[in-house]
């Protein structure tokens, strides 16, 4: 759950995130909830978010048909999302990183069990590295769209593999939980 700086009521959830997600036709559905998912990463640490905002304010058009173009993606080819947001492509999500973009395309997924889009970020990384032995997933970020989509590809097959073996559904999410957790 993530917490706004200066507000120690104010909290966001994961489940008013994917209510948000519920639909995301218009600009103002996309960019609310990018800024939402920004806060709810941000914590108490909001390092970049002004200047994430900033670079935003400067074609909010643009930067609204990219996140809508991903969210839609995201629902059945995560590397194609994936590619849509990443630096380097022209995006007009300036500073937003895959720390901060998978998390917007795993929330796109409104909650569905079945979400194919994970989020990743560096600490999920180190453990893949060093609990799970991925040692060939760097751990600093800017990973292609090709490594995003094995590894969002892993974490289903786990998530199958570990439902049959217990019976009961686990979920991808859980393991990406799981591995960010310390």
């Amino acid at each position: 759950m993530g917490r706004l700086e200066g507000a120690s009521s104010m909290t966001i959830s994961r489940g008013e995130l994917f209510s948000m997600a519920g639909s995301l036709d218009s600009d103002r559905d996309v960019l609310r909830l990018l800024w939402h998912v920004l806060a709810w990463g941000s914590g108490s640490r909001l390092r970049l978010n002004r200047r994430r905002l900033d670079g935003i304010s400067k074609a909010p058009g643009a930067a609204a048909a990219a996140l809508r173009d991903a969210a839609r993606l995201s629902r059945t080819d995560p590397e194609a999302a994936y590619r849509c947001l990443s630096p380097g492509t022209g995006t007009p999500l300036p500073y937003l990183g895959p720390a901060f973009f998978t998390k917007y395309l795993y929330f796109a997924g409104a909650g569905a069990p079945d979400h194919p889009c994970l989020i990743i970020d560096s600490r999920v990384a180190h453990a893949l590295n060093t609990r799970c032995g991925w040692t060939t997933l760097r751990s600093g970020g800017n990973w292609p769209p090709e490594t995003y989509q094995r590894y969002c590809t892993l974490l289903a097959r786990w998530a199958r593999e570990e439902s049959d073996r217990s019976g009961r559904q686990v979920c991808a999410d859980q393991i990406e939980r799981w591995l960010f957790e310390p």
